[in-house]
């Protein structure tokens, strides 16, 4: 190979090196920061101070005062924890249902049991509720032993209530 060939395959090699290696054909770019600053999140949550117990069935003995502690249901009881419940939610576009826990569903002891939770009249396991920052919301739970319950089905059978909470969770508005 003569000196001219390989003077013009090195030269080939450094351009191919040059623009295979060493980038690309940019064109001009430029960049420009946006103001704005930091994006914060808001905050949800709920305190509950001590609420009381009733028996609200529809006849009773001794009085509507009870210990869920000490006193036993039957059928035909309808016993309802009241308490007030201060929200905490800043932020857009904020609902929320609210619930209980450590009685109800699975924690009952069979379907001659239900629990419902309602906030000035509505049921709120079920129906959202628009809550705002500082509400104080007036939450009852119903506990009720079904007067269906026949024989002697459930007797002698534990309702524990001493881990119930009440929960506040957010869903999106509709």
């Amino acid at each position: 190979m003569n000196r001219r060939t390989k003077g013009a395959l090195a030269i080939g090699a450094g351009v191919i090196i040059l623009l295979g290696g060493a980038g690309s054909y940019a064109l001009w770019s430029d960049t420009e920061d946006i103001a704005g600053g930091n994006i914060q999140t808001g905050d949800f949550g709920l305190d509950c101070g001590t609420g009381e117990w009733t028996d609200e069935s529809a006849t009773t003995n001794g009085g509507t005062a009870i210990n869920p502690t000490s006193d036993l249901m039957v059928p035909g009881d309808v016993w309802q924890y009241a308490g007030t419940c201060l929200v905490t939610a800043t932020g857009k576009n904020i609902d929320a249902t609210l619930g209980v826990e450590g009685i109800g569903g699975d924690d009952l002891p069979s379907s001659n049991f239900a629990v419902t939770t309602t906030v000035d009249g509505t049921d709120t396991t079920t129906t959202p509720i628009s809550v705002a920052d500082g509400d104080s919301l007036p939450v009852t739970v119903t506990l009720e032993f079904k007067d269906t319950t026949t024989g002697t089905e459930d007797t002698d059978v534990p309702v524990d209530v001493s881990g119930m909470k009440v929960t506040l969770r957010q869903v999106r508005p509709a």
